[in-house]
């Protein structure tokens, strides 16, 4: 155990000067202090403590507070396996069982020889290849129990070099060269940024600084994924000949407002969840309000979601032109891509293409050989499925134990990071400006439904014969098509029946087969009493033990609740015990009526979209799949009830 070393102190300095106030990379830091030892010592973190100008105790809060740090030694290989919903339903539970009595260890140990730490964990991002293992951040792939002692084998023997030690996040780090440098933008700063009044006023002459002429598009083509088969799609050779970097140039020869009427008029709707329009929540900004930041959530960590990581593995450049475009339309000083740490290739990945961007003139200063400079900063996260929330984010991005905030007033459109207006965007509503741009906001519109425009992508997993991730058109394909079309789910695994389906993540209320076919449409899955969320589908077939998949998500609520406001972390681990105590058959006659009574607490009426008595949606979320689960299926829930036959009291004698 000791402080960073020289080179991880020059490596401290360099990540420190890229952020305009130095707690912002308490979490970086913490990544390269675990990457040192092996995990995070109490003299790392007062080392870290100097060099970002604060605490021990302050970096030991945040340091406690994300899964990834570790703080004592542990094995050279830890093995996460993933036990979200999707995994749940395909054997996590067997696998983990296997592997903990092939290893000899429980979930949490070390083996005796010191190589492997077995871990049981959330949703990893991989549902495709359920169950999904992990090796120091590494997927391996779907692995059953009897390719778990090869994995182990070959793990042992140094058989697996694309497996780097345990603590390394990505073995390709972003550089940004100083002379390609926009620099970072103080939230002391006034004034817009030098290039954004000359824009503004420009003609370009197309007449008041209006796009150039669309390029047509094909009736068929994918809008995000069109890449997603190109061997080197993620690269910045492949990206140019693909079309890559014209959207950029044509916002660029355009006024930055009217990239931002464009983007409105395409009425894209977010990606990320809550579905709200990306141009409406642009237009919050105050306005001669600067710096302003934009902060893309790549932090994907809803259970059946993997969608945006698959983006960011496979066409990185896509998001990056993205970023610019938005920087661009809104005068955004300076840009922070936030990735969730547990999706190490997609980290890589962005990394090499943002040292790609920079060398080519597509990042950093005088972009394009305009006047146009922004810096993008990829961020790495810790392993907190909150921080998915735009405040909490922001919360953590600063260097803090990621709790949202209240709004009002921290609404981050208006009071965002570090107290200034920021825009907060999802990777795939991102990925969409380079093609509405290029091909106009008539042609995305006509895409898709007229409230639901564009195509969007949707993870397919669980009791399905072909779980994946497809972009379909938006609000127009339905759900029976997306789970059972030969093109896409393709039908229920062994010719199976249906029992339900989550329709937009694990936060959804919960769908049967009635509502096959509804519209994957915004609106009409609102109005049916759930929503499309994160766009993650999971499919449960006639063999899922109902009482089960829910406690299985009510253990992720209760394990990933923050503990800031009381009925949620009071409520979550509540229904947990509950449905425990059910499942082993140790359950109260009053418990399926508590289970309600505690869920109406959380969020009161059960109603949908849910009443709020805590400040950010986890908490009523929780509350979806046991509402959903005994409404539909209460008698499952009743048959693990244990009999009680009455018995007649003897007479008194």
């Amino acid at each position: 155990m000791a402080r960073l070393s020289d080179e991880n102190v020059k490596l401290a300095a360099e990540i420190i000067g890229r952020y305009p106030v130095a707690r912002s990379a308490l979490i970086p830091l913490l990544h390269v202090a675990q990457a040192q030892d092996g995990h995070v010592s109490t003299e790392a973190m007062e080392h870290i403590a100097e060099l970002v100008g604060t605490t021990p105790s302050e970096v030991l809060s945040t340091c406690s507070f994300y899964e990834m740090f570790k703080r004592s030694p542990g094995g050279t290989y830890r093995l996460n396996i993933c036990r979200g919903i999707s995994c749940h339903l395909l054997g996590a539970d067997e696998l983990i069982e296997y592997a903990s009595e092939s290893l000899g260890v429980p979930v949490g140990g070390t083996t005796s020889d010191g190589r492997i730490t077995l871990e049981a964990v959330e949703c990893v991002a991989a549902c495709t290849e359920a169950p999904c293992l992990q090796v120091n951040y590494r997927y391996v792939g779907g692995v059953a129990t009897e390719d778990f002692d090869q994995l182990v084998g070959e793990l042992r023997n140094g058989d697996r070099p694309d497996v780097p030690p345990h603590g390394t996040v990505a073995t390709v780090r972003q550089q940004i060269p100083p002379k390609r440098a926009a620099g970072a933008s103080p939230p002391s700063a006034d004034g817009p940024p030098a290039w954004w009044e000359r824009h503004q006023a420009a003609t370009g002459g197309n007449g008041a600084g209006s796009l150039p002429e669309v390029a047509p598009a094909a009736p068929s083509e994918m809008i995000v994924t069109s890449r997603r088969d190109i061997t080197d799609g993620h690269t910045l050779r492949g990206y140019l000949r693909t079309g890559g970097y014209e959207g950029l140039r044509r916002a660029l020869a355009a006024a930055p407002a009217a990239v931002h009427a464009e983007v409105r008029e395409a009425s894209l709707l977010g990606r990320g969840g809550a579905g709200f329009p990306a141009g409406v929540k642009w237009g919050f900004c105050p306005p001669n309000v600067w710096p302003r930041y934009l902060v893309v959530n790549g932090d994907e960590s809803e259970p059946g979601t993997y969608k945006d990581r698959l983006l960011m593995e496979l066409d990185p450049h896509q998001l990056i032109e993205g970023c610019l475009i938005a920087c661009y339309a809104l005068g955004l000083s300076q840009c922070f891509l936030y990735v969730r740490g547990e999706m190490a290739l997609a980290a890589e990945r962005l990394a090499a293409a943002l040292n790609e961007a920079y060398a080519a003139g597509y990042v950093g200063s005088d972009i394009c050989g305009s006047d146009f400079s922004v810096d993008i900063v990829l961020h790495s996260g810790a392993g907190a499925y909150i921080v998915g929330e735009e405040t909490a984010l922001i919360e953590s991005l600063e260097g803090n134990r990621g709790m949202p905030r209240l709004k009002p007033p921290f609404f981050p459109a208006a009071i965002g990071l570090y107290g200034r207006p920021t825009i907060v965007n999802n990777v795939e509503t991102l990925s969409n400006l380079p093609w509405i741009v290029t091909h106009g906001a008539a042609a995305f519109v006509g895409r898709g439904a007229e409230q639901s425009t564009g195509t969007r992508v949707f993870a397919v997993s669980g009791h399905v014969r072909n779980p994946g991730v497809f972009e379909v058109p938006f609000g127009t394909t339905t759900f029976r098509e997306i789970i059972c079309d030969e093109r896409y789910g393709g039908g229920i695994r062994d010719g199976g029946d249906l029992k339900a389906f989550i329709p937009g993540g694990a936060s959804a209320p919960w769908f049967t087969e009635e509502h096959l076919d509804l519209p994957l449409d915004k609106a009409a899955v609102d109005a049916a009493g759930s929503m499309l969320g994160s766009g993650a589908i999971v499919v449960m077939d006639s063999t899922t033990d109902i009482p089960r998949a829910c406690h299985n998500l009510a253990r992720f609520f209760a394990r990933e609740s923050c503990g800031k406001c009381t009925p949620c972390r009071e409520g979550t681990s509540w229904l947990e015990v509950i449905l425990e105590r059910i499942l082993a058959g140790r359950g109260r006659p009053g418990d399926l009526d508590l289970l309600t009574d505690v869920c109406d607490n959380i969020s009161p009426g059960l109603s949908w979209p849910p009443r709020m008595t805590t400040i950010c949606p986890l908490g009523p979320s929780a509350a979806s799949p046991i509402v959903s689960a005994l409404r539909d299926f209460r008698g499952e829930f009743e048959a693990y009830l244990p009999r009680r036959i009455p018995v007649a009291a003897a007479p008194v004698s």
